[in-house]
Order: C-alpha cells, then sequence, then structure tokens
C-alpha cells in the first residue's frame, strides 16, 4: 500500500516538473510575432539597399550617356579606340602552308612563297674516249665551250635546280602581284636573277592584264607549274616551244581570260630577264586557247592550241655573225649536267614560229596528256642566196596513275592539270601519302636537209639531231608541300656532224670538229633522284 501511494507521488512530480519547463500558449505567441518583426526589419534594410544601388548604378548610366566626368569619358574614349584598333588589325594566317597577312578588310594580303628543288643523277654511258676517237658532242660553239665536249662524260652529281624565295599578294581587292628570286640553277641558269617581278588587274573581268616579268602561257606542258609537273623537267617539244617567246621571267604585257570550260591567252613579249644586252631586243606574240571538252565528277577532257610568233628576233649588233640569231637546243630533260646534245646551232632569220596541239585528260586516278609542236624558221638570206627555210617537229605522250587513289585536279584558270592532296599525308599517324607511277615517250627531230653520213652538210641543211627520250618515274606525294621523285631515263640522240662547206668547223678547230659527216650522237641511261619543298 505504502509502494502504491509512492509511485502516485512519484507521477504526479514527474507531470508538475513537465509544466513548468514547457512555455505556455502566450510565451509561444510572443516569441514568433518576435521572430517575425525581425525578418521584417531585415527586409526592409534589403530593399533599402537595393534602391540605393539601382540609383547609383542609374546615375551612371546617364553620366555615360552625357560624356559624364572626365574619368567616363576617357573610359570611353578608351573603349572606342581598342574597338577600332580591333578591327584595323591584320590578320596572321597559314594558307596552304604559305605564311599570309590579310587586312581586317579582306582587300590586301601578301604571301611568303618559295619552292627548293635539290636534284641529284647517275649517268651510266659509254666510257670517255680521246677527242680524236671518240665524237660525241654537243651544243655547236667555239673551243673551250665546255659543251663541245661534255657529251663524252656527262656529269654526276647534285644541285638545286631550283630555290626561289618570294612574295605575292592582292592590294585594293583588283590588283595581283608577285616578286620571286631564284638562287638555284647551274650553267646558262645562273648566276642568282629574277624569276618573276609582275603586276595585274582584274578589274574588267573576266579579262586580267599583267605587266612586268613573267612566264607566259605557251602550251600545256608550260601552263603546269614547276612543282607539280609530272616528271622533273618538262618534255624537250614543250621545253623548245615555251623558250621562243615565253619561258621564266619574261619581259611582257599580257591579257588573258576564262570561263568556266574555256581560257585564253595572248602576250607580247620581249626579252628574258637574263638575256645578255643587244643591239636590239626580240619581239614575239604568245598565245593559247584551252577548253573543257568534256567534264563530270569521275572524268575531265581537254583541248587546247598554242603558237608563239617571234616577229623580230634579237639583234647582236653589226659586229656578230649571225646577227638575228634564232636557235632550237635544249638539255635531254634532266639538268644536273648542262650539256645540250640536240642543237641547231644559231639561224640568222627575220621571224620563226612554233604552233602545237594539246590533248589531256584524266579518269579517276587516271591521267594522261600529250602534244604536237611544229616549229619553223624564215631565213635571212645572205645576199644572191635562196635558202630553204628550215622546219622541224616533235611531240610527246605522258601519263600517271595514282597507286592510292588521288587525282589530278583541272585547273581552268590555267587551262592545266594540279597535283593532287593527299589523302593520308605522312604527317598523319600511319599516313602514305600518295604515290604515283609516271611514264613519258618524247621525240624531237631537229634536223632539216640533213643529208648523208660521210658528207658534209649542204647550203640549207641543218643537222640539230633526232633525240629520243623514254621515262619512267614514281612520285611520292609526302603532303601538299613536300615531294620526292625517282626518275629512269634511256636517252637516244642521232645526229650528224654539222660541219658545212659555209662553216667546216663548228667545234673549233680538229680535234674538236670531228670528220665530215660523222655520227657525234649517243644513247645512254640515266637514274635521276629529286626532293622538293614548296609552299
Amino acid at each position: 500500500m505504502r509502494t502504491q501511494r509512492a509511485l502516485v507521488v512519484l507521477v504526479l512530480a514527474l507531470l508538475a516538473a513537465r509544466a513548468q519547463a514547457e512555455p505556455s500558449v502566450e510565451e509561444r505567441f510572443d516569441q514568433l510575432q518576435r521572430a517575425l518583426e525581425a525578418q521584417r526589419a531585415e527586409s526592409e534594410r534589403q530593399q533599402r539597399q537595393l534602391e540605393a544601388q539601382a540609383a547609383e548604378l542609374a546615375e551612371l548610366r546617364k553620366q555615360v550617356a552625357e560624356g559624364g566626368t572626365a574619368e567616363v569619358a576617357e573610359l570611353k574614349q578608351e573603349m572606342q579606340e581598342a574597338k577600332l584598333a580591333a578591327q584595323e588589325a591584320p590578320r596572321v594566317s597559314l594558307v596552304a602552308g604559305r605564311p599570309t597577312i590579310t587586312s581586317a578588310d579582306g582587300r590586301s594580303s601578301i604571301s611568303l612563297r618559295s619552292v627548293v628543288q635539290l636534284d641529284a643523277a647517275h649517268y651510266d654511258q659509254d666510257p670517255e674516249g680521246s677527242l680524236a676517237t671518240d665524237f660525241r658532242r654537243g651544243s655547236v660553239g667555239a673551243t673551250g665551250n665546255r659543251e663541245v665536249t661534255s657529251a663524252r662524260d656527262l656529269s654526276d652529281g647534285a644541285y638545286f635546280r631550283r630555290a626561289r624565295l618570294g612574295v605575292e599578294g592582292v592590294f585594293a581587292e583588283d590588283f595581283n602581284f608577285r616578286f620571286m628570286a631564284e638562287f638555284g640553277g647551274s650553267g646558262t641558269e645562273g648566276p642568282s636573277r629574277i624569276n618573276d617581278a609582275w603586276i595585274n588587274y582584274t578589274g574588267f573581268a573576266p579579262f586580267t592584264i599583267q605587266l612586268g616579268a613573267f612566264t607566259p602561257s605557251a602550251n600545256l606542258d608550260d601552263a603546269t607549274s614547276q612543282e607539280e609537273l609530272l616528271f622533273p623537267e618538262r618534255s624537250t617539244p614543250a621545253e623548245l616551244s615555251r623558250t621562243l617567246g615565253g619561258a621564266d621571267g619574261r619581259i611582257g604585257l599580257s591579257l588573258r581570260s576564262n570561263g568556266q570550260r574555256w581560257m585564253n591567252s595572248l602576250a607580247l613579249t620581249t626579252r628574258t630577264v637574263g638575256d645578255a644586252e643587244g643591239a636590239d631586243s626580240q619581239l614575239a606574240l604568245v598565245s593559247r586557247a584551252a577548253f573543257l571538252a568534256l567534264t563530270a565528277e569521275d572524268y575531265n577532257v581537254h583541248v587546247g592550241a598554242g603558237g608563239t610568233w617571234q616577229l623580230h628576233p634579237p639583234d647582236t649588233g653589226s659586229g656578230t655573225t649571225p646577227r638575228h640569231p634564232v636557235r632550237f637546243r635544249d638539255r635531254p630533260e634532266l639538268r644536273v649536267d648542262s650539256t645540250r646534245l640536240i642543237d641547231t646551232g644559231p639561224i640568222d632569220a627575220d621571224s620563226s614560229y612554233t604552233t602545237g596541239l594539246e590533248l589531256a585528260g584524266n579518269w579517276r586516278n587516271l591521267y594522261l596528256q600529250g602534244e604536237y609542236f611544229w616549229y619553223g624558221i624564215e631565213r635571212r638570206d645572205p645576199p644572191g642566196t635562196n635558202l630553204d627555210d628550215p622546219r622541224f617537229d616533235a611531240f610527246y605522250v605522258q601519263g600517271g596513275w595514282f597507286l592510292t587513289g588521288e587525282r589530278r585536279r583541272y585547273n581552268m584558270a590555267t587551262g592545266s592539270f594540279q597535283m593532287p592532296r593527299p589523302y593520308v599525308p605522312v604527317a598523319w599517324p600511319w599516313g602514305y601519302g600518295a604515290w604515283e607511277l609516271a611514264l613519258r615517250y618524247s621525240h624531237t627531230d631537229l634536223d632539216f636537209h640533213a643529208g648523208d653520213a660521210g658528207e658534209l652538210a649542204g647550203p640549207d641543211a641543218v643537222r640539230g639531231g633526232i633525240q629520243d627520250v623514254y621515262s619512267v618515274g614514281l612520285n611520292w606525294y609526302l603532303n601538299a608541300n613536300f615531294r620526292m621523285s625517282l626518275n629512269y631515263y634511256h636517252v637516244d640522240v642521232d645526229r650528224l656532224n654539222p660541219a658545212s662547206a659555209s662553216n667546216p668547223a663548228p667545234f673549233g678547230a680538229p680535234p674538236n670538229t670531228p670528220p665530215v659527216g660523222v655520227e657525234i650522237g649517243q644513247d645512254y641511261d640515266v637514274i635521276g633522284l629529286r626532293s622538293q619543298f614548296n609552299f
């Protein structure tokens, strides 16, 4: 009983203590009301702060709009100058690997250009003999001229075929320019010289007017730039055509135009930059027209024609013979050795010409090209003579096949085919570049009334020689800027000693000049290698 009363007393005590610990309803109401008032006061303070900041911002905006204080005006001027400077700043970029600076408005630009070609060759020919028994000869010339006797032992070695550096670009949108200096070459190609120095105007579309030292478009092989040729050198037939009034560094004035499937050009040319000074410079017309006869996604067919008319041959002065020389000669499609094995010799001329027909095309990764040329010289006959005017002809055919599937691109502006861009450049992981197999055969006949072996040449005869060159090449395009070429050539030259009654010693005094009417040509093989870098 006592225990029960004790438990009741304990429970009542605990309940009383709990009631004393918990606040009453009035107390809780007061606490909530005080908290709400504190929150309302904080909210009002934040609102006043926001209103003050908004007023300050509005004042700053007003000051900027009206010019405001000197500090604000200065800040505004700095911002405007920075904006103009950014607009006027030129852009520096790489275009096809060429460092290029372009004006902010895009109307003017200047690019750095370069072409470097290193050639090496090994000539496999019969051993050299004495001048009295070894009758192989090169260009017609006097005793002491290297080319006369160097044909007996052509030079193995390496040299820089081209080492060009210069700039090209655009200004005022319609004017283009180029300046290129040449530091490579050998023999008559040296020393350093101007290769290109011209300006043109394109404001009369589709016409372009060009003035300065440039390369007129004389034929299809000539229209193909030196870094995009199928072989290291142009074929001899094309080279003979371009040298009469064209070639690199020819000073003149030209007009050309092109559409979507045609192009044509006409140039009035004079001497080349590297020509020796004479009494009067030559004057020639160089013309060419090309058409894209057929075209589709997988193929292109090109046809064209060109011609050069040398209106006035160069005048070398009254003390020279001949005074107005025209001459056809060329190295056998490789220039590591500079000896020319076919040569008409200088012919006194009133005028001369060359004409040619072009046919080329590609089907996917297969490419074919060929040209046929006719050359002629109108003699300046000595008094009391009536000699026949010499005529010559030549042709070449060539083709390429890309083992890796690329294809040559057709450029309507130049009427020629360009080298491809490799699908997988060597710079990429596991890149192998583009591989191209190339073949070419060229035939050049510079004989006119040549006569028989063992006899002196007749009064109107030209024994320039007949040259056949068979070429095989393998081109490796590592990327858009690097290329390697391995080439094999078989050269066959048939040529009789050009000695005549009027010129019994065309190579100088015997034994430089061989016996009358003997064979002075030869055949040999060459292995050539080229490495090329261009941008």
